[in-house]
């Protein structure tokens, strides 16, 4: 049996009871979403962007500030993150194991990712190793459902 995909209505209802700092600012409200609120780790707060569209994975940017890069680092310039560069997508679940279904509520898995994403990375920023686990993603992975690597 299929699982029930989570309406975009559910989503919405969701963030604003959990996260009431994140606001709508696209999508037509149907299909497709996109979220804008500021999160705090650790210490440092963070402008964050969060995308969905039904049928996709939510797509989680750092809009501000900048995330820095380590070049010369073992793991990669800035670890756990898809491409483009210039335009990174946090990697906050492997895609290819089925660790987020359109079933989910975002505002219980993918913002909670993101608050564990950014405590890894302030912490790498500090010791140079990433210390969230996973899989790195390699540059030619989609993050978009049924096109997994």
């Amino acid at each position: 049996m299929p699982e029930r995909i989570l309406p975009i209505g559910n989503q919405i209802g969701a963030m604003k009871a959990a996260w009431p700092r994140f606001s709508i600012r696209g999508g037509d409200r149907r299909q497709s979403v996109r979220w804008v609120g500021g999160l705090k780790p650790q210490f440092i707060e963070y402008r964050v962007e969060i995308r969905y569209r039904l049928l996709e994975f939510p797509e989680v940017r750092i809009l501000s500030p900048v995330l820095k890069r380590l070049p010369e680092n073992d793991e990669g310039a800035l670890p756990h993150v898809f491409p483009p560069a210039n335009d990174p997508t946090l990697c906050l679940f492997d895609p290819a194991a089925d660790e987020w279904k359109p079933s989910m509520a975002i505002a219980q898995t993918a913002v909670p990712w993101t608050i564990d994403w950014l405590a890894c990375y302030e912490w790498w920023l500090v010791n140079g190793r990433w210390t969230g686990g996973g899989r790195h993603p390699s540059g030619d992975e989609s993050i978009r459902m049924g096109e997994r690597a």
